[in-house]
């Protein structure tokens, strides 16, 4: 997947939020951008960026392209979701072509990263083997990554 290198002129976002929406769009994700917004840090979170009449997935990579820290929130929907995976290939790309002026800080929200790089991805609509050895090789980079662990909390 070929796409220019975003300038530090073209920061856009503080944040690019990465997530699936199956699991965690309407609490831990909405609270995360909540707290966050309020810091005075600006988002890249689909609902509130894209607008009407946008091309949604030119939309998306381009926020990632022009944002400077990833927080991908990794959760069991998120290894399955096509999009998730597409974002997350290109976070990890970004990362590693930016001479450190990017960064990516992933959660672990309910899974364990030992879990994560071990994982193969089932998205449905994969075009092709190659996409599928890119992403589990992706994946395999994320659990060496320290990240943040987040626990159902006990009630």
């Amino acid at each position: 997947m070929a796409h220019s290198k975003a300038r530090a002129s073209e920061v856009q976002y503080d944040v690019f939020l990465s997530f699936s929406g199956a699991d965690t769009r309407f609490d831990f994700t909405s609270f995360l951008n909540r707290a966050l917004n309020n810091a005075g840090i600006c988002i890249f979170m689909d609902e509130d960026a894209i607008k009407v009449g946008d091309k949604i997935g030119e939309t998306i990579l381009q926020a990632i392209d022009n944002s400077k820290i990833y927080i991908p929130i990794i959760s069991q929907t998120y290894l399955d979701c096509k999009w998730c995976l597409i974002e997350f290939e290109r976070m990890m790309n970004n990362v590693s072509q930016s001479e450190g002026r990017k960064k990516i800080f992933p959660i672990f929200y309910k899974v364990k990263p030992g879990d994560v790089k071990h994982r193969t991805p089932s998205p449905k609509n994969l075009s092709s083997e190659v996409k599928l050895g890119a992403f589990k090789e992706t994946l395999a980079k994320v659990g060496k990554i320290k990240g943040w662990k987040v626990k159902e909390r006990q009630r």
